[in-house]
């Protein structure tokens, strides 16, 4: 099966996850500006589920470069102990688009337990004072950040 047949196949899991994260992202972004990386899994059941990540400490001030490999970790071990379909990690990047023109947008990277690994950006731009303007999302294939299965 190619690996866009099995995108096609695989579309009503991925969205699941990546519409609840990219709806997720967009409410941090217009309450606090930022993110942290947060996931999600999809279960068996189709239900999802929305995790997170935190460092141990005393410290209330944390960063993307400290969450990301925590949350990695944790989604790893949700998939050995609960039966999952997909998982799924949102982040704010940077992109560069055609014509060479970098801007912001939020990634969601999910892995299917298929072996389907795909990344899906929705571009964003703060406007001053008309809050944030979204752009087209747009999918690429990835290589595995999670390695779930």
């Amino acid at each position: 099966m190619s690996a866009t047949d099995l995108y096609s196949e695989l579309k009503p899991d991925l969205s699941q996850v990546v519409d609840a994260l990219f709806d997720l992202s967009e409410v941090f972004l217009r309450k606090r500006g930022n993110f942290l990386p947060h996931g999600a899994v999809l279960t068996e059941d189709d239900e999802v589920k929305l995790v997170a990540a935190a460092p141990d400490g005393s410290s209330d001030f944390t960063n993307s470069t400290e969450v990301l490999p925590l949350l990695h970790d944790g989604l790893r071990q949700m998939s050995r102990d609960i039966a999952l379909k997909a998982v799924a990690v949102a982040e704010n990047v940077t992109v560069t688009l055609e014509g060479n023109r970098s801007t912001q947008a939020i990634k969601v990277l999910v892995e299917h337990r298929r072996g389907l690994n795909v990344a899906l950006y929705l571009p964003f731009e703060r406007r001053l004072f008309r809050g944030y303007s979204f752009g087209s999302t747009f999918s690429v294939a990835a290589k595995p950040e999670i390695n779930a299965w």
